[in-house]
């Protein structure tokens, strides 16, 4: 299931990547003047970083694959992607959509190189794949968490959001309302 949903997120990435020529030596925006929900997957992604390399430390390394697998199926992909979409579609650059390409572009990159003890050839072809400046990606470095871009509050609330979301969804399916159909009231 994680090949299958990270392959599908760098696809996404990559389509539209190349129609608008994105490289990723573009100037990097600053993690301040990022949109929320650019914040909160970086802030996701740094706590993840931490947790793999807790987990390593620990000789913990089926929690640490766990732990990738659940940001990239949950966060990365369901949420991330799916509420960002339209940002990537627009015909200029402007700084919302180059927001959202270098955010994409750091998580899938950082989790390359979180995969490379795991899968360690799936992870050199994503590396590759997205640029990588090494040879290899056993030849880069590890990842360090950037304890100033953890929001655990704006994590907090985000789950709190998805948690709403979820439950909506299933009320939804189970009295059979359609998802494009409005509700006068939850």
């Amino acid at each position: 299931k994680l090949f299958g949903t990270l392959y599908n997120t760098y696809s996404f990435f990559a389509l539209y990547a190349n129609l608008d020529g994105f490289t990723g030596e573009e100037e990097s925006i600053p993690f301040a003047k990022r949109p929320e929900i650019d914040r909160w997957i970086l802030s996701e992604l740094n706590t993840l970083i931490r947790e793999v390399d807790d987990q390593l430390s620990d000789y913990e390394p089926t929690r640490a694959g766990r732990a990738i697998s659940d940001f990239v199926s949950e966060n990365l992909s369901n949420w991330y992607v799916r509420l960002n979409r339209k940002r990537f579609w627009g015909t200029d650059m402007s700084h919302d959509k180059l927001s959202a390409y270098q955010t994409l572009y750091t998580c899938l990159m950082t989790v390359a190189k979180l995969l490379a003890s795991f899968a360690p050839f799936y992870a050199d072809e994503l590396y590759h794949d997205l640029g990588g400046k090494c040879d290899s990606v056993h030849l880069d470095t590890f990842p360090t968490a950037d304890v100033e871009a953890i929001d655990s509050d704006l994590e907090a609330r985000m789950d709190v959001a998805q948690k709403i979301t979820s439950m909506t969804l299933a009320l939804r399916r189970k009295v059979n309302i359609k998802v494009r159909q409005p509700l006068a009231q939850i």
